[in-house]
């Protein structure tokens, strides 16, 4: 059984993806599963096929790339009410290209990804949803991508500063460097300048 605060929680997020159709929620809540994860612990492991998809219900996780070297790059971080997983990965039926870890300890509520294709006619909530994630990645990536091309460190904090400020007290400063391009000293050393 799913505890009250949680289910209420559930219920926001369902609402804030547009899915509003109470029979729609109800079969989310019958086949959900509640999974804790330790903090650095993989949700999706690279080169996996995923079965499932996520809504965050405390805690933050992160999208990332690794070199062959085993170096990180932080394509995004995820925090409480929204949903993660490998949407591409599922819709090109290919296996994920990047990892998703947990950055501080999670709670998160597991869906099969088979529900988008099982239950898209009966509940066409679930495809809206589905493009409505499509276009906000998109967006997303064009300007995470104008950012890195077109800004200098600075600017690339600033804009941290006024469109993501909550990953400040909850991502180490070296993830934060990866995630605006910087490696971790020029990170600290445009820190250290706007404190000044």
């Amino acid at each position: 059984m799913i505890p009250a605060d949680i289910q209420a929680q559930l219920q926001d997020i369902f609402h804030a993806h547009g899915m509003t159709d109470p029979g729609l929620q109800d079969h989310l809540m019958q086949v959900l599963k509640l999974r804790d994860y330790d903090r650095d612990q993989l949700i999706i492991r690279a080169g996996e096929r995923p079965a499932h998809f996520f809504a965050i219900i405390v805690g933050v996780a992160r999208y990332y790339y690794l070199s062959p070297e085993g170096r990180q790059w932080n394509k995004t971080f995820f925090r409480e009410g929204q949903l993660i997983g490998s949407l591409s990965a599922h819709l090109k039926q290919q296996p994920c290209t990047y990892n998703i870890a947990a950055v501080e300890k999670c709670r998160l509520a597991s869906f099969p990804l088979a529900i988008l294709d099982q239950q898209g006619e009966r509940f066409p909530q679930l495809l809206q949803m589905q493009d409505l994630m499509v276009r906000q990645i998109m967006l997303r990536n064009e300007d995470r991508e104008a950012l890195l091309l077109t800004s200098n460190s600075e600017q690339r904090y600033q804009w941290l500063l006024e469109h993501e400020p909550w990953l400040l007290d909850r991502v180490p400063q070296y993830q934060l460097a990866s995630y605006l391009g910087m490696d971790p000293v020029s990170f600290s050393r445009v820190k250290r300048k706007r404190v000044r």
